[in-house]
């Protein structure tokens, strides 16, 4: 018995999609950026995420930030979080981030649908002011770095975000 959907034939881009998610999981930095250069799904936030978050780890912090807005238009403006669950959602970052895990640094599932929800735009944006600073554009990244502390994501500067 076949779910709806499941039996659709992934397009080239959707397959890019899920090969680029598979070598940055893996920190196969060479090979996502091979995948990276051919033509990957434009309507998934997770792949163009993906694409970014690839651009962000070579350095090529402007093209990342084409890569991030053309994600955070495709996920456009998820609902917040209930009180409850922002709670929880806050201690598993700073719980995180006492681990020394960088989330932001890790790719999205194109099929996790996590990349639809709020944690798909926090990411994009966490990446997003990382970029910003990097370029040295402060002002700009004010807004997006006030936006990140309602969830108490603290940015670090410069090299030590690698």
């Amino acid at each position: 018995m076949e779910f709806l959907g499941k039996s659709k034939i992934p397009s080239e881009g959707e397959e890019n999609g899920i090969r680029l998610y598979n070598a940055l999981s893996a920190g196969d930095l060479p090979l996502a950026r091979l995948i990276a250069g051919d033509a990957a799904e434009k309507s998934n936030p997770a792949s163009a995420f993906n694409q970014g978050l690839c651009l962000f780890l070579l350095e090529e912090w402007e093209k990342a930030l084409s890569e991030l807005k053309n994600a955070e238009r495709l996920i456009g403006n998820p609902p917040e979080y209930e009180i409850s669950e922002r709670k929880l959602f806050i201690k598993a970052i700073d719980i995180s981030e006492q681990r020394g895990a960088k989330t932001h640094l890790l790719p999205l599932d194109p099929d996790s649908g996590a990349c639809r929800t709020r944690y798909g735009l926090i990411r994009i944006r966490w990446l997003t002011a990382l970029c910003l600073i990097n370029l040295g554009r402060n002002e700009e990244a004010a807004p997006v770095v006030r936006f990140l502390s309602q969830y108490n994501i603290r940015l670090r500067t410069g090299k030590d975000d690698k």
